[in-house]
């Protein structure tokens, strides 16, 4: 059989919500050599980020994922019959390498991979394969590119430091243009204080710490306006909204801030709320892999305010490009907020100084470079 003129190579993803491991291996779909390289994605079939796969013209292989709200018990199984399914399809095409962006989709990868001989590369993106799984797969991928030396850290008992590489990722300097006013669609003036906080609606990102925070700063700012960016996630079939959601949009209510605190949903145009912010706050209170709603708010030259947890200290430099806060903390938060909106050319430069971080640091055609040179050294 003779080879392809390209390099070929299967993505391989759960994707049962698009979440950041999605995004970021859109980007990198988005910034690919293709003359070098033709990507293939391997997914659930009832993925919900088929859609932006299908835009984008790439060729998809669907595989028989099994919900993440299926019984347990099923799940062996599932991931037995994906991992079938690949390895038929693998031994039918010509591919070089299989990259897998996901836990189930580590367990898959490694598998269809030692059954077809396929070189395996893994991106770890959050913590979320256990370490005793990381230590049995191990001897799968060829390498193993980490998302933050945090998270390369985290997974170094599981006795995969020598194929680890930390790779961190990166973000396109370009923004669309022609985005809308948020500003004028919130009927919020432009020299008034705005906080925005971006994220999925969800109890680990803790939305509910920003909306305590909010009443706190509100007691000595009483202009100052706060929004929620983000919805919940994809439900399916069968599933019911989850407590959180109903208990988050309760706290809303409550908080007695009326207009000045509002959820407005998921945007596909978020870029016009950083764009309009006087700073970005990220609250999570669970350790997160890498956090790329910091780098989107760098990017937008605004300060930014960080749970001191994960890889966020990575990302955020404190005094430099904005403030690190114990997770939690809603007092602590609040602090950070009024500090820097009650102080706007400090505020302005830690600005300045993140979207100069991000040029140097986390420009997403270095980050594209290094994945595309650890696939030369697997192939090699």
């Amino acid at each position: 059989m003779a080879r392809p003129a390209r390099t070929r190579i299967v993505y391989l993803d759960h994707a049962p919500i698009v979440g950041g491991a999605e995004i970021v291996l859109l980007n990198l779909l988005d910034t690919l050599d293709r003359a070098r390289f033709e990507p293939i994605v391997a997914t659930a079939a009832f993925s919900p980020w088929l859609g932006a796969l299908r835009d984008r013209a790439i060729e998809t292989i669907l595989l028989p994922f099994g919900r993440l709200n299926e019984a347990d018990a099923a799940m062996p199984l599932h991931l037995a019959s994906s991992a079938l399914t690949l390895a038929r399809w693998l031994r039918r095409r010509d591919v070089a390498l299989l990259h897998t962006n996901t836990t189930r989709a580590h367990i898959v990868g490694s598998v269809a991979g030692a059954l077809t001989r396929t070189p395996v590369v893994w991106t770890l993106h959050d913590d979320t394969l256990p370490i005793a799984w990381a230590r049995r797969l191990a001897r799968f991928p060829r390498r193993i590119i980490a998302v933050s030396k945090w998270l390369a850290d985290w997974y170094a008992p599981a006795g995969v430091a020598r194929k680890t590489i930390v790779i961190p990722n990166g973000i396109s300097l370009q923004v669309a243009g022609d985005a809308p006013d948020a500003r004028a669609e919130l009927g919020v003036a432009p020299d008034t204080p705005l906080v925005v906080n971006v994220g999925r609606l969800v109890e680990r990102k803790a939305p509910h710490l920003f909306v305590q925070a909010a009443q706190q700063v509100a007691a000595q700012m009483p202009s100052a306006y706060f929004i929620l960016v983000g919805g919940p996630d994809e439900l399916e079939p069968g599933q019911r909204p989850p407590a959180y959601l109903t208990q988050l949009e309760r706290a809303v209510a409550a908080s007695n801030l009326g207009d000045h605190l509002r959820l407005v949903g998921k945007r596909g145009d978020v870029a016009c709320f950083f764009a309009a912010a006087d700073l970005v706050v990220q609250c999570v209170i669970e350790p997160e892999g890498f956090g790329m709603v910091l780098l989107e708010a760098m990017r937008a030259g605004k300060p930014v305010i960080a749970s001191r947890l994960g890889a966020a200290p990575e990302i955020v430099q404190e005094g430099v490009t904005g403030a690190l806060v114990p997770p939690g903390d809603p007092t602590a938060l609040a602090s950070a907020i009024v500090a820097l909106l009650q102080d706007k050319p400090r505020a302005r430069a830690l600005g300045i100084a993140g979207r100069a971080r991000v040029e140097s640091e986390f420009d997403l055609r270095v980050q594209v470079n290094k994945i595309e040179e650890t696939y030369a050294q697997c192939l090699s």
